[in-house]
C-alpha cells in the first residue's frame, strides 16, 4: 500500500473534536434558551463562553493541518488499501466541486486534463448537488480483471456494482490525495500511465496529462486489452 500522505491519528482527532464542537454548540443553544427562561444572564454568558473557547482551541488545531489533510477529513476519506477507498459526499456538494477542490491541491501536475475538467463543468452527473450525505466506497482496480471482454468484467463484478463515471473519478481524486499514487495503479513500471479502467458508462486513465475519460462503451471500446481493468462499488447504489 502506498504511504499516506497525512497522519491519520491527526485527522482522527480532527474529526473528534469537530464532532465535539458541534455537540457543543447545539448544547449551548439549549442552554442560552433555558437561561432566558429563567432570567440569568450569567448562565448564558457561561455557555456562550464554553463555546467560545472551544472554537479558539479547535481554529488552534485546525491550523496544524495541511490543506491537504482538511480536504481528507472534510470528505471523510478512508484507504482501504492501494486500490480501494471510501468517502463522504456531504449533502449540497457536487463532484465537480470535490474534483475542482482536489485538483487545486496538486500543484506538480494536472490531476484531471484540463479539458476533461472543463467537460465535467458543464456535465449536470458532475455539478448536481446531493440532496443527502452519502459514503461512497469504490476498488478501482478489480484483481485478476485484465484481459477480459465487457461481458466478463461484468460477470465478475455484478453489472449494477459498475461505478458511474462521476463516483470513479472522485475515488481517483481522493485517494491521489490520500496517498499521490493512482487509485488504478501504474501500468507497467514507469509511471507514465495508469491502468484504463471501466465504469459503468465508460473508461477512465491517468496519464501525463491528467485524469480522463479514455473510450465510451459501445463505441472505441477497450475489449480483452491487458491494461483495461474494472472498477466495482463497495456499497449498494442508493
Amino acid at each position: 500500500m502506498a504511504n499516506p500522505t497525512h497522519d491519520p491519528k491527526k485527522l482522527h482527532e480532527y474529526r473528534e473534536r469537530a464532532a465535539s464542537l458541534y455537540d457543543l454548540s447545539q448544547g449551548v443553544e439549549e442552554r442560552i434558551g433555558q437561561a432566558a427562561e429563567l432570567g440569568s444572564l450569567q448562565a448564558a454568558r457561561d455557555a456562550l463562553g464554553g463555546l467560545t473557547l472551544k472554537t479558539k482551541e479547535f481554529e488552534e488545531f485546525r491550523k496544524t493541518l495541511t490543506p491537504a489533510e482538511i480536504f481528507l477529513a472534510k470528505y471523510n476519506v478512508e484507504v482501504i488499501n492501494e486500490h480501494t477507498v471510501s468517502f463522504v459526499i456531504p449533502k449540497g456538494v457536487s463532484r465537480i466541486e470535490m474534483l475542482k477542490e482536489a485538483h487545486a491541491l496538486v500543484t506538480d501536475r494536472n490531476l484531471v486534463a484540463r479539458a476533461q475538467l472543463q467537460d465535467w463543468v458543464s456535465d449536470p452527473r458532475y455539478t448536481q448537488e446531493a440532496v443527502t450525505s452519502e459514503r461512497i466506497g469504490i476498488d478501482g482496480r478489480v484483481p485478476n480483471s485484465t484481459g477480459k471482454t465487457r461481458e466478463q468484467q461484468e460477470a465478475m463484478v455484478g453489472k449494477d456494482n459498475l461505478p458511474a463515471l462521476e463516483d470513479l473519478a472522485v475515488a481517483f481524486a481522493v485517494h491521489w490525495i490520500a496517498t499521490g499514487e493512482p487509485l488504478f495503479g501504474w501500468y507497467g513500471y514507469s509511471k507514465y500511465s495508469s491502468y484504463v479502467v471501466r465504469g459503468a458508462d465508460g473508461h477512465l486513465r491517468f496519464d501525463r496529462d491528467g485524469l480522463a475519460v479514455r473510450g465510451i462503451l459501445g463505441n472505441g471500446e477497450r475489449v480483452g486489452s491487458a491494461d483495461g481493468a474494472v472498477s466495482s462499488r463497495l456499497f449498494p447504489r442508493r
